[in-house]
């Protein structure tokens, strides 16, 4: 209850005051993380680049670990310890008018995932590593803006994600034969997916605040029988200027997920060696906090970091536990 209610603190207190909103300002962007935090001028255009980096660690159920002894016990053959999982992000924006900027996000996945094995007859363990790599699912649409005044604005997010992100993705098993990877290792969704949002900003004289909430609605099954679960975020940040060209900021989120309906057949025999191919266990919840650092440089160029740790996550089954992430940005404005 008290992470719900710091996560709305600062949305309910943006009418405390106000002036007019200063988009030279070090905190006019949001934290890295959020994405379509702002709108642009008309005949503004913004290049951005984005890397992010999920380290995880070990499984959990509910909010219990899954220990050695518990993988041991269990009938499970594969136990995932590692996980990194990195992104990286290239994103265009124009504003055809003061009202309607255009977003486009391409993006570059890495998955590295390492694992125990059980040995065929059931004597110790080994170490297994499985990679995927390649393009994601491209993100297209437009930021709305339907409120502006003094320094406080509001605009709709109205994107859509492209199935360009492959959901084939394979390795080869410990007889050597090719077989599918769990769904986290796969590089998109394989459906067309709504991301509908609404984002709220302010800039007092000393700090700036806002909060975004956003969806992604999956639309139909993909080729193989399956959809991935829907996912809600409520997210607020509060951003401090140490000076003309950098800010502080604080964040929290929470996120939401479904778990997946339909099953990839393939992933089918997998399930019963490994929890992570599991179609009935990908659902859960997450809360974090970040701490970021935006910088303003010459000629529109703007630098951004922020580090982000899980204060809770409670999971529908065995699921990869997140450790942290961490996120660094370059914008240019022009």
């Amino acid at each position: 209850m008290q992470i719900r209610t710091l996560l709305f603190a600062s949305l309910f207190s943006a009418g405390l005051s106000a002036h007019d909103y200063q988009s030279s300002r070090p905190d006019a962007h949001a934290p890295i993380s959020v994405m379509g935090d702002h709108t642009h001028k008309a005949g503004e255009w913004m290049a951005s680049y984005r890397f992010m980096e999920m380290n995880m660690g070990g499984l959990q159920s509910g909010k219990n670990s899954f220990s050695d002894s518990d993988f041991t016990a269990s009938d499970y053959r594969m136990n995932a310890t590692e996980m990194t999982m990195d992104m990286h992000m290239l994103g265009l924006m124009y504003a055809p008018s003061d009202s309607t900027t255009l977003m486009a996000m391409v993006n570059y996945l890495e998955n590295d995932m390492t694992m125990d094995m059980k040995n065929m007859m059931g004597m110790g363990t080994h170490v297994m590593n499985m990679e995927s790599s390649g393009l994601g699912d491209i993100k297209v649409g437009a930021l709305r803006s339907i409120y502006q005044q003094g320094g406080r604005k509001l605009h709709l997010n109205l994107m859509m994600s492209l199935p360009t992100g492959s959901i084939d993705e394979t390795t080869r098993d410990m007889m050597g034969d090719t077989v599918v990877q769990a769904y986290a290792m796969q590089l998109g969704s394989g459906t067309y997916d709504l991301l509908p949002g609404i984002t709220y900003s302010s800039q007092s004289e000393d700090f700036s605040w806002g909060a975004q909430a956003s969806a992604v609605i999956r639309l139909g099954e993909n080729d193989r029988d399956y959809t991935l679960g829907d996912r809600f975020q409520l997210q607020s940040w509060l951003q401090k200027p140490l000076n003309q060209n950098v800010s502080v900021s604080l964040r929290l989120a929470y996120d939401d997920w479904q778990g997946i309906d339909g099953e990839d057949s393939r992933l089918a025999m997998t399930a019963m060696m490994n929890p992570l191919a599991d179609a009935n266990s990908q659902g859960g919840e997450r809360f974090t906090a970040g701490l970021g650092l935006n910088v303003t440089l010459p000629s529109g160029h703007r630098l951004a970091l922020e580090y982000n740790n899980v204060l809770e996550q409670d999971f529908d089954g065995l699921q990869m536990v997140l450790d942290d992430s961490v996120s660094l940005g370059w914008q240019l404005a022009f």
